[in-house]
């Protein structure tokens, strides 16, 4: 439950609508908030970030957010400017147990508007490899193309990122997997191409998100969709696999069956609705507040807007993510699956602590002639790990710890055998 609050917590401070700023008045914001942040004095970081962000998440979640930050990084040493980039400056900040990319920007009133880490390459720059962008209606969705030595045209697999403001490589603060990267690696070793990308409001798409209460579960859908539009008219590329991870799953699902994709991969995707879903998560920290969750949800299956909000559920349910919320609920995976007319393969660890093997099997059950793989000691974020959730959670920050080959070799099979029957 905590991941989830916090990772919706960080896609609010990285969204934004943005406005003109100078160097110097984002370097001033940054001094005060490292002297107020090495002191621990959350409230009053609090109010130096913008009302946009203080009207949509209190005061208690701030400084919750900024404890735990504490608790990963430690102090913050010291800082430089590394480049600006449209509305954004871009910051290499040292704490005393990481490095890190600062992403910040400041509105009108010169309070922090955007306010987000991104891992830190010895030169100092995020870690960028934009080489294939979509350009939506609303902006640029960027991402990375890795191609194989080998012959034209060959087939490509889209990887679609989950929840909350995990980037192309499946990383966000307080997670560091490389996942994707590692997955697009061993796929181009197999002769295979892929392409991975920031969703709208993370990472170098951070831009294509100007207002958060604007944003829906569709938003994800087109963007996906675009991707594959792109890739299916790319004489480089033979046909399209669908890959999404978590909710991923759902919104490469719904795009695959869309624009006709030639396969789909769920991986650690649900298999029932969202709703159903939050509500047991939240249950397993307290069943108070997942009794209220289900009567906040149940109004919004309705098309309602939920205007009081339990103060410790306002990160999941504050109003500007409602129109998301009420978007993402209305679609069943099980249903949704059943659109598909193409090969799909359904991919699920055994030892997943987000998503149970029992979701895996309801898609397999929705689309019989899915092929099923439970690969045994896997986690969600693709790695072997035991049961036991603290060292299961520890792998989440281990970059150097490869995707399970069986993983990578269940995909690369099916990618194969996909083009094998074309």
């Amino acid at each position: 439950m905590k991941k989830h609050i916090l990772s919706a917590l960080l896609l609010l401070l990285a969204s934004a609508n943005l406005n003109a700023q100078s160097r110097s008045e984002v370097d001033q914001a940054l001094n005060k908030f490292q002297s107020q942040y090495n002191n621990k004095q959350y409230s009053d970081i609090y109010k130096n970030f913008s009302d946009r962000i203080t009207k949509q998440i209190n005061e208690d979640m701030i400084k919750k957010t900024m404890a735990q930050q504490f608790d990963q990084f430690g102090d913050l040493k010291s800082y430089s400017h590394v480049k600006e980039e449209g509305q954004f400056s871009y910051y290499k900040v040292v704490f005393t147990k990481t490095t890190q990319t600062l992403v910040m920007s400041l509105d009108d009133a010169k309070k922090i508007e955007v306010f987000r880490f991104v891992p830190y390459t010895p030169d100092g720059a995020p870690r960028i490899q934009s080489n294939f962008v979509y350009e939506s209606p609303n902006g640029k969705i960027y991402g990375s193309l890795e191609m194989p030595d080998a012959k034209q045209p060959m087939p490509v697999v889209l990887i679609i990122a989950g929840s909350g403001p995990t980037d192309r490589n499946c990383n966000q603060q307080g997670m560091q997997t490389n996942a994707f990267r590692m997955i697009a690696d061993s796929l181009r070793k197999a002769g295979i191409a892929s392409v991975r990308y920031d969703k709208r409001g993370v990472g170098e798409s951070a831009g294509a998100l100007q207002d958060e209460s604007k944003l829906v579960f569709d938003d994800m859908i087109r963007d996906a969709a675009g991707f594959i539009k792109m890739l299916k008219t790319d004489k480089r590329f033979s046909h399209v696999i669908v890959m999404g991870h978590s909710e991923g799953s759902l919104v490469g699902m719904i795009a695959a069956a869309r624009e006709n994709a030639a396969a789909y991969v769920s991986v650690a995707g649900i298999g029932e609705r969202a709703d159903a879903v939050i509500v047991r998560q939240i249950a397993a920290q307290s069943e108070e507040l997942s009794l209220k969750a289900a009567f906040m949800l149940d109004s919004m299956q309705k098309g309602n807007t939920v205007k009081n909000v339990d103060p410790a559920l306002q990160s999941l349910f504050r109003p500007s993510v409602q129109p998301y919320m009420q978007s993402w609920i209305k679609y069943n995976p099980q249903d949704e699956i059943k659109k598909l007319s193409c090969p799909v393969l359904i991919l699920q660890g055994s030892t997943d602590l987000q998503v149970a093997v029992d979701e895996a099997e309801m898609l397999k059950a929705a689309y019989p002639k899915a092929t099923l793989k439970i690969v045994d000691g896997v986690n969600h974020v693709l790695k072997a790990a035991p049961a036991d959730r603290a060292e299961n959670i520890a792998t989440y920050n281990k970059t150097d710890l490869p995707v399970s080959k069986e993983v990578t070799a269940a995909l690369v099979a099916f990618v194969n055998s996909v083009s094998a029957a074309r």
